[in-house]
């Protein structure tokens, strides 16, 4: 008897059934013949029964009843990934609050910055857990991308997991700092400038990138404008989807486990129940944080708002955020565009593949000594570049543009900032380093911090006077005196430092202090 041939499916009937296949995949209840018949108005098809256990194994799956412990010991991931998200959480709902007041013009930014400063209940705490945030979240983000090369928890079959961390670094970084315009102050406009004009550097597309990212040929009210929606959307989204297609990676493989970096260690089968244990836990790690990051900034934190941002008036040593200060110390080396461009872009791009050049598959820590070293070394190569970077690195000083700029500088906090304000002197006091003495005002009256200061100034000049052979003979005046009087109250105190070199007396450098500091 002869046996009837197969009909094969054509191609058009398995294109459709891979579709389908796909599509069930996304929406469980829905086929290509569900797909059709919602397409031409038919009354809605019944769900699948699969669909209630696709969806409670997804979220099983992301929080499972028990967590294994060596993946998930706080001694052994410090928690890093976790932390980091928690700071992406506090940036999110500080940053909600300041959008409120923010206003996102060139003219009306500054002072708007002001307003959440002084008058909004709350709203300078806010503006310093944002700041103080942002420089946490960028530290333990690049922390967790270093736990977890250093704990091979990038080889196979983890790989995605670190491709998508390495995304988020960088979007972590581009968020951080293009918030930094926004207060359109004069630390963020010279900031930026340094920035955009880095991407000039890039060929065959410089110029246009940087006329996209300014908006026309000048920083000014477009390029605010494409910082703040960076800054409150895109970034933010792009962050939001990073963050959860990562966490579903980390979710899929579990993290690799402890005992797989040492040679005798074995495995630990205990796993620690979601709850109550880690849900309590984790609640208590997150009040005990907030609480503390509120005390900081409270007390030992000040975000300080720089004077309005002037094109027409270069900041002396400015300075990129620390998180870039790498960058701007590979940029003293030489060529903009290969030392500002094509380097980082190299690193980066190294990042990205360091799962696919390590084929070592082995995760013990003597089994990749070269790979630990040279990580050790490519870290202390970013401490020194990061070091260059500095103003002061690579830059010849003079001891007169020195002390103007630590006693009196035209942008920011000179020495007497950091001197409360009821302690500085009272009454007019004059010290003269030449004569090593009080020449107006009585040095009795000084309180032991005013004192303290006239010491600190005597001490910056002889420091200068050693270290610039110019300035050799020179020497400066430092006079405190009140200025403004409102009622029985000081409101405003005056610090004029006149410097002499080489027998010639420079003009006075002057700075007002206020009692309300931020007012300044």
């Amino acid at each position: 008897m002869a046996t009837q041939p197969v009909e094969r499916p054509g191609n058009g009937s398995r294109l459709k059934a891979w579709i389908s296949e796909v599509g069930r995949s996304f929406f469980p209840s829905m086929g290509w013949n569900e797909w059709r018949s919602v397409l031409r108005g038919d009354p809605a098809p019944r769900p699948n029964p699969r669909m209630r256990v696709h969806n409670n194994s997804f979220w099983y799956h992301i929080r499972p009843r028990a967590l294994p412990e060596e993946a998930t010991a706080w001694y052994y991931t410090m928690g890093l990934g976790w932390l980091s998200f928690f700071f992406f959480v506090i940036e999110s709902i500080t940053g909600l609050v300041l959008m409120v007041f923010y206003v996102p013009s060139a003219r009306e930014a500054y002072d708007s910055m002001q307003q959440i400063i002084t008058d909004v209940p709350l709203g300078n705490l806010m503006r310093e857990l944002h700041r103080l945030g942002a420089h946490f979240m960028v530290a333990l983000v690049f922390a967790h991308m270093m736990r977890t090369y250093f704990t091979a928890s990038y080889k196979a079959p983890r790989q995605f997991a670190w491709v998508t961390g390495v995304i988020l670094l960088l979007v972590t970084l581009v968020l951080s700092f293009s918030g930094y315009l926004l207060p359109w102050d004069q630390l963020a406009y010279w900031a930026v400038t340094i920035g955009t004009s880095m991407a000039e550097t890039a060929p065959l597309f410089g110029n246009a990138v940087n006329l996209l990212l300014r908006g026309a040929p000048d920083i000014g009210q477009g390029t605010l404008l494409r910082f703040y929606l960076l800054h409150i959307f895109l970034l933010p989204m792009a962050a939001i989807i990073l963050i959860s297609v990562h966490y579903y990676a980390v979710r899929k493989q579990e993290i690799s486990p402890i005992h797989e970096l040492f040679e005798k260690m074995p495995a630990s089968k205990r796993k620690i129940p979601f709850l109550p244990d880690q849900v309590y836990f984790e609640v208590a790690v997150v009040a005990v944080l907030t609480f503390a990051f509120i005390v900081i900034n409270q007390y030992f934190w000040a975000a300080h708002l720089e004077s309005h941002a002037n094109p027409l008036v270069t900041p002396q040593h400015t300075k990129a955020p620390w998180y870039f200060l790498w960058l701007q110390g590979l940029l003293k080396m030489g060529d903009p565009f290969f030392f500002g461009v094509l380097i980082p872009t190299l690193l980066f791009g190294g990042l990205f593949a360091i799962p696919y050049i390590d084929r070592n598959p082995s995760r013990r820590f003597k089994d990749r000594k070269i790979a630990i070293i040279g990580a050790i070394v490519a870290l202390i190569m970013l401490g020194f570049l990061t070091y260059a970077g500095l103003p002061t690195y690579g830059i010849q000083q003079t001891g007169s543009s020195e002390l103007v700029f630590h006693w009196v500088p035209g942008e920011g906090r000179g020495r007497a900032d950091h001197v409360p304000f009821d302690h500085l002197p009272n009454s007019r006091v004059t010290y003269d380093s030449a004569t090593r003495s009080f020449v107006e005002g009585d040095p009795n009256s000084l309180t032991p911090e005013a004192r303290a200061l006239f010491d600190e100034f005597q001490h910056d000049v002889e420091f200068w006077q050693r270290e610039d052979p110019g300035f050799a003979d020179g020497s400066a005046r430092l006079t405190i005196e009140p200025w403004q009087i409102d009622g029985p109250q000081i409101v405003l105190k005056k610090v004029t430092l006149v410097v002499t070199v080489n027998q010639t007396e420079q003009l006075p450098s002057v700075k007002f202090l206020h009692r309300n500091k931020d007012l300044e």
